[in-house]
């Protein structure tokens, strides 16, 4: 019970037991959340002297619901505090048996983030909207899977068509598309749909109803529906190019504008004029590569003397592209920063032209700073092999372990047979008899020992029986084994199993701690708990040893905690040390009841 008192304590969520619509129990975090400097400020007072009073008949409607043991949906509602600072809260209760049958237990969170956050989204959507709209660009957004298109109404008008008029369907867009385009247009889908280009890109004519066809410029953003796999979905804008020479010559008008929002998407500006080779970079710009306004001379030699050598090649092909009638300008470089290491950028810009068809002359355009991204894709790429990795070798220790079982255990058995007619064979020669048994006591030895090996490299029961039995056995002969009382505490994993990695990745967990316990902690005692909730799995490893100090910021290094915590990792689970000098350890870990590794397979 001590253990369960201390997790209502450290609950980060508000807990309350009402009787009566008066509060008769507080923990710390819901004295916290509702502002008062102790629990004797609340106990005794009405619940609804805490809530706004908007909220009153909902909370007494919700709390009949929850006393007369009926399930009710979370209420959201606000709280007053002392403070006068309105918070938002989500509040579920349920029946308190045991503290009478007009008891109610309350678990109260504050959702003030979560509801200004949503707010927020909200704000951001409707700018969104408004922005398409003003930037007279038509919205599509095509199902790769169905083949159905939804296009907006916007879309639909600049090639002069009522909403009623164009099926949601690429055979709408097929219809319309000029003969000479298509292939055009089908290798920039290819490429995005292979992988080769993170954005959809291409420039294209469309009939227009009247007959004409109307030049524009599409673009769109693929959807996969999870990292690695196939586009499903693409999503874009197309911009009708009719209107090119007009957004040129408003470009001046906006330059302020547009300052200001690169300012704020944290994007490097550059405009490049190529008759000159003049320059002109944005602060930001500068500041990305951590120079001052005045080190970068405004002149195209800056961008070369930065340049990553290996990518000069590449930028020069990006050039020729444009100069040879490319819409946009895009590619990947890398340039030096000041103190000596690269940093990988996507440029992007549009080229401008003082004729139709004529050269381009002028190219403005951006840079945004590719580190944090390229950090995110190494570390995904060193996840997906570490996870590739860790289940390889259990599929390697369960094949393993069972040829030992099978080739080993038969050749054992022949040879207890064996030694049992050698032993009957010996009659009355004692002398014989006793070197037989000494024989005989070296099988069975060795019998063991292959039966501990096979068990250590992959426990049968833990793909046969599932974790709940394959821990339950091992916690045993650890035990047994080590000198050290231990119990499993385990409930909610009688009717269904966990996915294959999850009870891999807990077992070989369990099995690093209890590991930890006998090499370090210098227990007597070791409790653990296995438990299996609505929403999550909990596995709980308390022992009342000599603990430690955990490194700051994490598992740490030493004691095997690096491998848990990975472990832990790859099924999507939590795993926290909770250790002090001379009052034991515990390792908790809690994990998603329905997770399991992103990308690895089921080992079933």
């Amino acid at each position: 019970m001590q253990r369960y008192r201390r997790l209502v304590e450290s609950s980060p969520d508000g807990i309350l037991i009402v009787e009566d619509e008066r509060i008769a129990f507080v923990n710390p975090a819901a004295v916290g959340l509702f502002g008062a400097n102790g629990p004797d400020q609340l106990l005794g007072r009405s619940l609804l002297d805490f809530f706004h009073a908007e909220n009153h008949e909902s909370v007494r409607e919700h709390f009949l619901h929850w006393r007369a043991g009926r399930t009710a949906m979370p209420l959201d509602a606000k709280i007053v505090p002392p403070d006068g600072r309105v918070r938002d809260i989500s509040v579920t209760g349920a029946q308190a048996p045991h503290e009478g049958d007009r008891a109610v237990q309350l678990i109260v969170r504050d959702i003030t983030e979560q509801k200004a956050a949503e707010r927020a989204l909200r704000e951001s959507e409707e700018r969104l909207a408004l922005a398409v709209a003003g930037a007279q660009e038509g919205v599509w957004d095509w199902n790769l899977e169905t083949n159905a298109v939804v296009y907006s109404a916007r879309w639909k008008q600049m090639l002069g068509y009522s909403d009623e008029e164009i099926e949601p369907h690429v055979s709408a867009w097929e219809r319309l598309a000029h003969p000479d385009d298509k292939s055009r247009a089908d290798r920039a889908n290819d490429s995005v749909a292979r992988g080769e280009r993170a954005t959809y890109e291409a420039e294209f004519r469309l009939r227009h109803k009247d007959g004409h066809y109307v030049h524009v410029l599409s673009r769109g953003f693929p959807v996969r529906r999870e990292p690695g796999g196939p586009v499903v979905r693409i999503v874009g804008t197309h911009l009708d190019l009719t209107e090119q020479k007009r957004a040129e010559a408003s470009l001046l008008e906006n330059e302020e504008r547009l300052k200001l929002a690169f300012a704020g998407a944290q994007e490097g500006v550059w405009d490049w004029n190529l008759e000159t080779g003049a320059v002109v970079y944005s602060s930001r710009w500068k500041e990305m590569l951590g120079y001052a306004e005045d080190e970068i001379e405004p002149h195209i030699r800056a961008w070369e003397r930065l340049l990553h050598p290996d990518d000069v090649e590449s930028a020069h092909r990006v050039n020729e592209g444009v100069k040879r009638g490319a819409s946009t300008y895009e590619g990947e470089f890398r340039l030096r920063h000041k103190d000596g290491h690269y940093v990988h950028v996507l440029s992007r810009g549009y080229p401008v032209r003082r004729d139709p068809g004529g050269p381009v002359v002028r190219i403005v355009g951006t840079h945004f700073d590719l580190t944090e991204r390229k950090r995110a894709e190494a570390e995904r790429a060193r996840s997906e092999f570490l996870t590739r990795l860790v289940f390889a070798q259990e599929d390697e220790r369960r094949r393993i372990a069972r040829e030992m079982h099978d080739q080993f255990g038969e050749q054992l058995t022949a040879l207890a047979l064996r030694i049992r007619m050698l032993k009957e064979a010996c009659g009355d020669r004692d002398d014989w008899r006793a070197h037989v048994e000494s024989i005989e006591a070296i099988a069975q030895r060795l019998d063991r020992d292959v039966d501990t090996l096979v068990w250590e490299l992959r426990p049968t029961a833990l793909d046969d029986l599932g974790l709940r039995a394959a821990l339950a056995n091992y916690v045993q002969d650890w035990s047994n084994r080590v000198g050290i009382s231990a119990k499993l505490h385990s409930s909610g994993l009688l009717d269904d199993r966990l996915p294959s990695d999850a009870e891999t990745a807990l077992y070989r967990i369990a099995q690093e701690a209890l590991t930890n316990v006998a090499k370090h902690a210098r227990a007597a005692n070791v409790d653990i708990l296995l438990e299996r909730r609505a929403d999550n799995v909990l596995l709980i490893i308390e022992d009342d040893g000599v603990g430690f100090d955990p490194p700051a910021g994490g598992a740490g290094q030493g004691f095997g905690l690096l491998g848990m915590q990975e472990r832990a990792g790859l099924v999507g689970a939590m795993l926290e040390i909770e250790s002090s000098a001379g009052k034991g350890t515990t390792v908790l870990v809690r994990m998603a009841a329905g997770a399991r590794a992103g990308s690895a397979p089921d080992h079933e």
